[in-house]
């Protein structure tokens, strides 16, 4: 039995990467209300059902207050916002490293906190507002200048009754113009006969987005591409899971 010990988490909220802010983040619980069903029928038992699931997320950290800060793009104007949240256990830094992926409306915010002489903190919190599901990265954080593929992984396709999610963050941009990404499939991991699955918007700015496709899908091999026209660069993640 190995024990996993958490020291290069990867945190993409919307546009904001938080890895280098963040000291404690909490992923869950994945809670399902459990609804009393129990009826004269029943034998003196309670009977119990599964209703809504809901995930819950908190991360908390260092504050900075500089232009680059987290003040500067996750503030009180967000509080009551949907937002896009991918979670990479091990970092996030290679194609195929696990990944949580979902939306969460920011309910929660204190932009600093501390005793005197310490290090400034803050405190978010999400209730889920999608599914959270368990994936893999597509594209790590990192710039690119032209359109181009991503390097094709291995993943298990959703079954008839499940879906597949991808998210989206486009970290920054230089210039002017725009950049869409596509999620593929295939069966084979040169791509041949690649199959487009999802197809994000166009951003023309940083952003995020969670998009999705219902039903069986086949093919055990996957990959993301990007098409840029005008910038000259665009720093952008992506990654794709199954609920």
């Amino acid at each position: 039995m190995s024990v996993f010990s958490q020291t290069n988490v990867g945190i993409l909220v919307d546009s904001v990467n938080l890895s280098g802010f963040a000291s404690e983040l909490t992923l869950g619980p994945i809670a399902v209300d459990v609804l009393d069903f129990t009826n004269y029928a029943a034998g003196g038992w309670k009977i119990k059902k599964p209703g809504l699931i809901q995930f819950d997320a908190t991360v908390k950290g260092f504050q900075d207050y500089a232009a680059t800060g987290v003040n500067s793009f996750i503030n009180v104007n967000n509080v009551g916002t949907v937002q896009t949240i991918t979670v990479s256990p091990t970092g996030g830094a290679n194609v195929g490293d696990p990944s949580f992926l979902g939306q969460g409306n920011l309910t929660g915010y204190t932009p600093i906190g501390g005793k005197v002489g310490e290090p400034a903190d803050f405190d978010l919190a999400w209730k889920g507002t999608s599914v959270i599901s368990r994936g893999l990265m597509l594209h790590p954080v990192a710039a690119r200048t032209a359109t181009g593929n991503g390097t094709a992984t291995a993943f298990t396709p959703p079954t008839a009754s499940q879906s597949l999610y991808a998210s989206f963050h486009v970290l920054s941009v230089s210039g002017a113009g725009s950049i869409q990404f596509t999620v593929q499939t295939d069966t084979l991991v040169g791509m041949g006969t690649a199959t487009t699955r999802i197809t994000s918007q166009s951003f023309t700015a940083v952003g995020a987005q969670l998009a999705s496709v219902a039903g069986a899908i086949t093919g055990g091999f996957i990959r993301c591409q990007w098409t840029i026209t005008g910038f000259t660069s665009v720093t952008f993640a992506v990654a794709a899971g199954v609920q």
